[in-house]
């Protein structure tokens, strides 16, 4: 029996932490995204009972709520506890009344970027005011690309600057550290 094995070379950016449970982290996650996010955020609550944590939003997205949002109970009493702001989408909701965009087109489904439109201001406080980290997990394909095109969005009109400024701020959380991503095609 012979088995593969492959093996990959840290490449500095990968989910991780900031040291200090004071800095801010944002995370956005959807579908089976949230999983290293779980556990980040179990880590958190531990610290959190010992001191003193930065503000932490998570933004989660999937289908359907009732069928999808497998640890919903588990990240609402997070959030009723003042340990996580949470902002949901649920793409294929019965009820999905919040409008958004995709791609440029103006649609009546929400997804996690269209949270991170919502929030834009909180956004970019936490991460170019207050030094907060950024981490994304999840799809390639599309998710993570519409996800960096609403942040370069927030980041242009909260701080009344150019798409492509904006480009260079994000690639300059990259290279700090503080804007990581773990996608998969």
């Amino acid at each position: 029996v012979r088995v593969a094995c492959y093996r990959r070379e840290p490449s500095g950016n990968e989910l991780r932490l900031p040291a200090s449970p004071s800095t801010p982290v944002l995370m956005v996650g959807p579908g089976t995204g949230l999983a290293p996010f779980r556990a980040f955020l179990q880590h958190r609550r531990f610290k959190w009972a010992r001191g003193k944590l930065g503000p932490c939003h998570l933004f989660f997205g999937c289908r359907a709520e009732h069928a999808d949002f497998l640890y919903g109970s588990e990240l609402r009493a997070m959030g009723s506890s003042g340990a996580l702001s949470l902002h949901t989408a649920f793409s294929r909701s019965r009820d999905a009344t919040t409008a958004g965009t995709w791609r440029g087109v103006r649609i009546n489904i929400p997804y996690v970027q269209d949270q991170i439109e919502a929030q834009s201001a909180a956004v970019v406080d936490l991460l170019y005011n207050q030094g907060g980290h950024l981490y994304i997990c999840g799809d390639g394909q599309s998710m993570a690309s519409d996800v960096h095109e609403a942040l370069r969005h927030v980041t242009a009109s909260e701080l009344g600057i150019s798409q492509d400024a904006a480009e260079t701020k994000l690639a300059a959380l990259s290279k700090e550290g503080r804007y990581c991503r773990e996608i998969w095609n």
